[in-house]
Parts: C-alpha cells; structure tokens; sequence
C-alpha cells in the first residue's frame, strides 16, 4: 500500500477513529475527576560510603563494595522491606497493611549521587509528608542498630579474649613465683601482657565506634507538607487519551479494512479479475417505489447517464476490430447491479442508431421487463421449447433500434436448454439483424445457466458492486469463466458514489461512500444530487447475497457494526457521566464521594 492508500483508509475510517479519540479522552476525563485527589511528601537521605566514627579513630573502612552502584541499589532496595513499613504503620497508627503502604512508597537514587529520595502519596499531604519522614527514619534507625549490633558483636568476642589473656597472665604470675624461674616465664608475661593491652585497646576502640556509629544514611532533607496536587492531572490525561484514542482508532480502522474482503478500488478490480475496467458507473437516485430505472432514459442529464456513456464508448474502442456482437453482462454474485448495467447499456448502444437485442436469460428472477415495462408472459424459455417463434417472442419497448426478448416462464431444465444448440441458433439469428446482442444472464455463483451461456457468446462483461464484492467470489467466477473458455472482455463497477468535496468516483462500505473523481459538466440545472437520495439500489435481491457471502466478510460486517454499536453506546454513557459529574459538584449531591471508594483507583 502508498501512503495515499493508507490515508484512504484512514479518511474511509474517519467516523470511527474520531468515535475512538473522543471516547477515549472522555474517559479518561472522567476518570480523572472522579479520582481522589493525592498529594506528595519526598524525603532525602545520603547514603554514606564510610563508617563516621570509624573514619575519626584512624579506620577508614568502606562498607560498601568495591561496586558502588550494587552497593547503592541494595540500600534502595533494603528501604522498601516490610519491617521498615510495619514499624511505619505501628508509629503513624495507619489503617492499613504494610503491603498497602508499601504500594505507595517509592524510593529511587539520584542520578549518579549518593541521594536517595523516598516518596510517597496520599490523599493527605501532612500524612504523606509524615510517612516519607517515618520511612526515611526507619531506614537510618535500622541501619545504625544492624551496624551497632555487629560492632557490639566483634566487642564481645574482644572481652572474651581479653578475659582469656588476663587469666593467663595471672598464670603465668604464679608459675614464676612458685618455681623461681623467671626466663622462660618471663617472655610468655611479656607476650601475654602485650596481647592483653592490645586487645584492651581494640576492645575500647569497638566501645567508641559502637556509640559513634550513625549507620550507612542520614536524613539531609525532611520531607515538608505540600498542597500541591501530583494526581489527578486532567490536561495531561487528556491529552493522553487522546494520542492513546487516535492509535486505537486507526488500528481498528485498519483492522475493519483488513477484514473486510470487498474490492475497493479499480486496481484492485483489474487485478482481481484479470481484465480492464471500462466504466464506474455512479451511484443513482431513485424515486420512492422505482426499483428499475433507465437512467439514460429518465435521467438523461444525470453523472450517472453519463457513466453509462462512458461505458458504451469504451466497450466501441476494446471492439476496434468488430469481433464482438454478442456479450454476455454477468456478475459473481447476486445484488452487484448487473440487469441495471445490462438495461441501461443497450438503450446507450441503442441511441447511438445501433441495432440492439437485449437478450434475458435469468429464469429465476427476472428484471427485464421491470426495466422497460413489458410483458414477461412469452419470453426465451417459450422459444427454445418451441412453444413460440423468435420473431413472436421479441418485443419493442419503443425505440426503433432497441428489441427486448425476456426470460419468459420458468422451464423446468434452465441449464440445459441454454446450453441447447437451439440456444445458439436463437443467439445467431440474433445477430443477423443486430449489431450488438446483449444478454442478462444470472449470476455465475448462483447456478449454472450463465456457464452454459457462455460458450455461445463473443464476449463477457462483468458487472462488481463498489465496495461490496468479495475478492473470493470474483477470483471463482473468473476461474469459471475460464474454465468454459469465456473471453472477459472487461469489468464495470457499478454503485459508486459521487463525491461533493472529493477529487474522484466513491464506493460504497459500511454505510459510508468514498471519494473518486467526477466532473460536474453533464449535470442538469436544478438536479437533486446523488447524496441527496439513496433510496433504492437498482440490484438485484440483496438478500440473497447476503446468505453467499465469506464468513470473513460476514465477520468483518458484524464487527463493524459492533465496533460502532460500542462506540455509540460509550460516547453517550461518558457525555451522560461527565453531565452528572458537574451537576453533582453544581448542587451539591455528594454523589462523587459516594462512588470514589468503589472505584479501583
């Protein structure tokens, strides 16, 4: 896909993805008035590398690792323990658990500093600024009791030795008085009296550092009450939801274009069924009741008469060589315009002064005598069985070069008597006297008859509704087309829209038109525009279509119809909420406080 594609899809999509961009900025909105208001307290603590008392007496110890930054991030993470919360919400008396508490505690580093931040919010900013405190404290108090408590535990195994040195000392004292000897003996004292005193004064550096120690942190900055509010934040929500409702919205508009399996646009066209697009034939307005319109004859004036002419013309220029006499108008599927097409192109060719039998093969429901306002009573089905001649069974609806021959009653063996040869005898004295045959034929899924026809025709025109036919139908009914050896001699689009403000011809989707080009020189004065009316389509049984189309496109179909249906639904239930919102903080209902704590926020 170009960009010019994507935007396409985009503009075609445009009602859903603004649904989206509004839903979703409602609703956060919404949410954001509805929330209770929370304020912020932030306390500071410097993490110090060095014991301080140990520094003062000459034993610059790091107590960290020979990695900073690990030794930084185990404090931070020390900070965030439950011991620490639960002493917090002993202290404070919170109604709530540890747990809860800690949810609402975050303790980061600053940058690349020794500063760690303890943060926490509550909906109270003197509560908030006393837990950070109490956090923060907590910290320094349980670090300075796990640094005394190892000093007091190397202190005591210096008492214990100390008292192991003394007793030998004193020993040692009574062996030399005892025995005389004071050599020996003498140097064992001397070494046991240095032991003694040095242990004596390691013992008493240990007391020192014991008193001295402050632990790895310190509070530098208390946190301090502040009115501040940190959430909600309606503008920032706001703009959130929307940038959040625009990729929603454009992903489920390209989602929707995914599913859906419709051909939308000529080249696709072309490239689906293998053959040129001679014509777009745009989207007609109908009068109450009128189900078959000839256009070129009711609305001689109109952009979609001159569709049809368009039509006729490049049908002469693909004929330059005159080969093609006989040309079957057919379409994959039921409801994709082909009888208006077939109808409408003969009175086209007819009024150039060309001889013109429009031929009609669909026995099952048959259109053409709608469309000219003929009878049906004696038709084709009289002629092959040999009820009625070709002469008796043709019928002119008033034009000079124009002859209608319709389907007639319904036979019993449709498939079989087109593909008679007394079907292409009936073909053939056709074209002995007219220039252009053109037969209406049923649609190529639907049964076989257009198959049988097929074979004794120069040509086939198939007819796609814009926006409508499925990819699928059209590639089997060109590979049917194939297999019976049928010459596709082109495609026409039929149903498209003209846009007012577009710079091209539309296809319809979904309720919605897009846009192609289309002048507005054959206009009538005082004409009623295109989308000024759409009642009446001019196809043929909708509904029968429907029942043949893709589990694809009919999940396409129902997703977007209940993508819409929600979005509707919500637009109205948020615009509905955020209406009560402010008549409830207008009149004083209280109707918010009541439902905050029953939210999850």
């Amino acid at each position: 896909m170009e960009l010019r594609d994507y935007l396409g899809v985009m503009w075609a999509r445009k009602w859903t993805i603004i649904q989206s961009v509004v839903i979703v900025t409602l609703v956060a909105l919404v949410v954001s008035l509805l929330q209770t208001p929370t304020y912020n307290g932030e306390a500071k603590i410097l993490v110090s590398e060095k014991d301080t008392g140990a520094a003062l007496l000459g034993t610059a110890l790091s107590d960290f690792s020979s990695q900073p930054e690990r030794g930084l991030a185990t404090e931070v993470e020390l900070m965030q323990l439950r011991p620490l919360a639960e002493g917090v919400v002993r202290k404070l008396g919170l109604q709530e658990s540890p747990d809860q508490l800690l949810t609402r505690v975050k303790v980061s580093a600053v940058g690349q500093t020794d500063l760690v931040t303890v943060d926490v919010t509550d909906a109270d900013p003197q509560r908030a600024a006393d837990i950070a405190n109490a956090m923060a404290q907590a910290y320094v108090d349980a670090s300075k009791q796990a640094k005394r408590e190892s000093i007091d535990a190397a202190a005591n195994e210096v008492q214990l030795r100390l008292d192991q040195a003394q007793k030998q000392i004193l020993d040692l004292g009574q062996k030399i008085q005892a025995s005389g000897k004071s050599d020996q003996l003498g140097a064992e004292l001397s070494i046991a009296t240095d032991l003694y005193s040095t242990l004596a004064e390691k013992l008493e550096t240990l007391r020192v550092n014991e008193q001295l120690e402050v632990g790895n942190g310190r509070v530098v900055a208390a946190a301090v009450v502040n009115t501040d509010k940190v959430a909600p934040k309606p503008v920032r929500n706001g703009l959130l939801g929307i940038a959040v409702g625009l990729v929603f919205g454009v992903s489920m508009a390209f989602l929707l274009e995914y599913l859906d399996n419709s051909i939308k646009s000529t080249e696709e066209a072309e490239r689906v069924f293998g053959a040129p697009v001679l014509g777009h034939i745009v989207a007609e307005s109908f009068d109450p009741g009128d189900t078959r319109h000839l256009t070129l004859v009711q609305q001689p004036g109109s952009r979609a008469a001159e569709s049809y002419r368009v039509l006729r013309n490049s049908l002469d220029f693909v004929n330059f060589q005159q080969d093609t006499k006989t040309l079957l108008i057919t379409s994959a599927a039921p409801a994709e315009g082909k009888s208006t097409v077939a109808a409408n192109l003969a009175v086209g060719l007819a009024q150039t002064g060309k001889k013109v039998v429009l031929l009609s093969c669909d026995f099952r429901r048959p259109t053409t005598q709608q469309f000219f306002d003929v009878s049906n009573a004696v038709g084709l089905s009289d002629v092959l069985t040999g009820g009625t001649s070709l002469k008796g069974a043709l019928q002119r609806p008033g034009s000079e070069e124009l002859l209608v021959l319709t389907s007639g009653r319904m036979p019993p063996n449709p498939s079989e008597l087109l593909g008679s040869n007394r079907m292409n005898e009936v073909v053939k004295s056709l074209e002995e006297w007219a220039d252009w045959v053109i037969i209406d034929s049923p649609p190529l899924l639907a049964v076989a008859d257009p198959a049988a026809v097929a074979r004794w025709v120069d040509g086939v025109l198939l007819v796609s509704r814009g926006g409508y036919s499925t990819r699928d139908s059209a590639r089997k009914a060109r590979e049917l087309l194939d297999k019976v050896g049928a010459r596709v001699v082109g495609v026409v689009v039929w149903g498209l829209e003209e846009s007012a403000t577009g710079n091209g011809y539309g296809y319809y989707r979904d309720g919605k038109y897009g846009a192609y080009y289309y002048a507005d020189y054959y206009s009538a004065p005082g004409e009623k525009s295109v989308s000024e009316s759409r009642a009446g389509s001019g196809a043929d049984d909708t509904e029968a279509y429907v029942s043949e189309r893709s589990p694809r496109r009919q999940f396409a179909t129902f997703l977007a119809r209940f993508t819409a249906g929600l979005l509707g639904f919500l637009l109205v239930a948020t615009v509905l909420l955020v209406a009560l919102y402010f008549l409830d903080a207008y009149f004083g209902w209280g109707l918010a406080q009541q439902i905050r704590p029953l939210l999850p926020l």
